[in-house]
């Protein structure tokens, strides 16, 4: 197997854009945006894909990977066997694929990268790991938050309304702000497939803040040092000037 191959999945609803079950695919939008590539419907996989190469510069010598977007066309329930499917045709090796999925035990906006493990109640993760019979794959796990806390029983309608209603559009502007950038700036897309690592922005710096009491305090007590350090220099030289006169008092 060729393991400069690397599969980005994008879990989600065909036929319900813009809600928050489909965010995975809606960071694959964004990404194929970003490269200015076009989606094309793959039959033999029941999914939409785009296939690329990116390159990635490492001191004198230039690597690169043969990627390949998928959106599955099936319901998200039942979408494993596009994955499977895709993985086999291609010859992806396990390391190489990465599933990006909604994640309701996350913030909006927040992002967490998973090595394997079972698939916490997420039906299309639960979907692929039946059919590539392995839990041993990355997930993308992109923070949706929750219900508001007042309707939040944790029941099946409650969930299921929430994760297929639209985001609003401030969530979409948080998604914008937050999410997408991982991969379409800073070398995100780039640093994923070369180390199989997300992009971590750095967090801005706290403005320190100053109570006016304290600065005050702060001013006098530099102002009393100035003072200080002024009566110490002037000291010796009135001291000299003292002795000076009084000798020329004697003389006389």
């Amino acid at each position: 197997m060729n393991h400069s191959k690397i599969l980005l999945v994008g879990l989600g609803n065909k036929t319900l854009p813009n809600t928050r079950h489909n965010v995975g695919m809606m960071v694959l939008d964004s990404i194929a945006k970003n490269l200015n590539l076009t989606w094309s419907q793959n039959r033999n996989w029941k999914s939409d894909t785009i296939q690329t190469t990116i390159k990635v510069k490492r001191k004198e010598e230039i690597r690169e990977y043969q990627v390949t977007l998928l959106k599955p066309r099936k319901l998200m329930n039942i979408s494993g066997s596009c994955v499977a499917e895709a993985v086999k045709d291609l010859g992806i090796p396990l390391q190489n694929l990465y599933v990006f999925h909604d994640d309701m035990q996350r913030d909006l906006g927040k992002v967490n990268l998973k090595g394997g493990g079972s698939a916490n109640g997420h039906n299309g993760i639960k979907s692929v790991i039946e059919n590539l019979k392995t839990n041993e794959f990355k997930r993308v796990r992109v923070g949706i938050g929750r219900p508001p806390a007042d309707i939040d029983d944790r029941s099946y309608e409650v969930v299921a309304g929430f994760v297929l209603s639209q985001f609003t559009q401030s969530e979409m502007d948080k998604l914008e702000e937050a999410v997408y950038p991982l991969w379409t700036k800073n070398q995100g897309l780039e640093l994923l497939c070369d180390k199989g690592q997300i992009f971590k922005p750095s967090k801005p710096k706290k403005k320190k803040t100053v109570d006016p009491s304290k600065w005050e305090k702060n001013q006098q007590k530099k102002k009393n040092s100035t003072l200080l350090e002024a009566e110490e220099k002037v000291a010796p030289i009135v001291k000299t000037v003292n002795t000076t006169a009084a000798v020329i008092n004697e003389a006389a």
